[in-house]
């Protein structure tokens, strides 16, 4: 009864924000610190960062999030909305899936932000990214922070190995093995591409006990690629984001990357612990996804986050 009580209560909590009222008060509260970060803190940081050669880093004490502060619109969108990373909402949730015994793969790393956060709570994690300035920066972060219990490799993960040409955007998240609409592509680079059941195999993994999957558009080509440990429900659980608009753009939809994980026994489910029907698979919104052979075994234990869904 308790546990029903709880699932209810955290589905009200998330109806209530996504509430027109709410986020108009939200707005309205935060309306005063948006210009302020606007004329004053904006200003005096974009000084801050030409004048030295010394990397600024963005530190929420909160949750032990680090990133490095780059001009342009993502310093603004740090400023105004008071967040290190867009992914605060689900790394709330998921922290309390968490141990000091899992081994995690954090494919499409970025810049290593998220990727330090989780070695922090837990055994080992692997980290993917292709983009040779992203993952330096990922470096320079984990040496930063002295973070022991990671291995970074420069490569793409897809469905067989070989090379592939990324195309680089504006935005250093926004890098994609296809021509996205999230931007214009500026230059196209070779990269390497590896398996998730090769990389295992090769290194002796036998579990994956999170899976996280962030390579906008391209979610499907990494499970494809992951089907013997699928198959053997070696992967503990999945997070992954589903964006229409970037599917739509490289002719892919939403049900290439649910196939994969439907097909070998994985459920799908939202942040907030609903399980998704078979009809709603068909075309579900824009959000980042959980997955998991036995979803009412992590259920329970989601954690919940006051931090704005980006």
């Amino acid at each position: 009864m308790n546990t029903l009580k709880k699932r209810a209560a955290k589905r009200y909590l998330m109806g209530l924000k996504a509430s027109f009222p709410y986020r108009a008060l939200r707005y309205g509260l935060r309306l005063p610190g948006r210009i302020y970060s606007t004329y004053i803190t904006e200003p005096i940081i974009k000084r801050w960062i030409k004048q030295s050669e010394l990397m600024v880093y963005v530190h929420d004490p909160k949750r032990g999030l680090l990133r490095p502060v780059l001009e342009g619109q993502r310093l603004k969108w740090t400023l105004r909305e008071n967040l290190s990373v867009d992914a605060t909402h689900w790394l709330d949730v998921i922290e309390p899936l968490l141990t000091k015994q899992d081994i995690v793969f954090d494919v499409g790393t970025n810049i290593g932000t998220i990727a330090n956060w989780l070695a922090n709570r837990t055994k080992h994690v692997h980290g993917f990214e292709p983009h040779p300035e992203n993952i330096e920066m990922t470096r320079d972060q984990v040496k930063l922070r002295k973070t022991k219990n990671i291995t970074l490799s420069q490569l793409a993960l897809g469905k067989e190995p070989g090379t592939l040409q990324l195309h680089v955007k504006n935005f250093h998240g926004h890098h994609s093995l296809g021509n996205t609409a999230a931007g214009p592509t500026v230059e196209k680079i070779d990269v390497e591409v590896d398996t998730v059941d090769r990389y295992c195999s090769t290194r002796g993994i036998d579990r994956i006990d999170f899976l996280k999957i962030d390579v906008e558009g391209f979610e499907d080509d990494v499970l494809k690629g992951a089907t013997s440990m699928l198959k053997d429900h070696r992967i503990g659980f999945a997070l992954f984001e589903l964006r229409h608009s970037i599917l739509a753009s490289i002719d892919k939809h939403s049900k290439d990357i649910f196939t994969p994980l439907i097909e070998n026994g994985y459920s799908i489910f939202t942040l907030d612990g609903k399980t998704l029907a078979t009809d709603e698979l068909e075309n579900p919104p824009d959000a980042d996804y959980l997955a998991a052979v036995n979803p009412a075994e992590l259920v329970p234990h989601l954690g919940t986050s006051t931090a704005p869904v980006c």
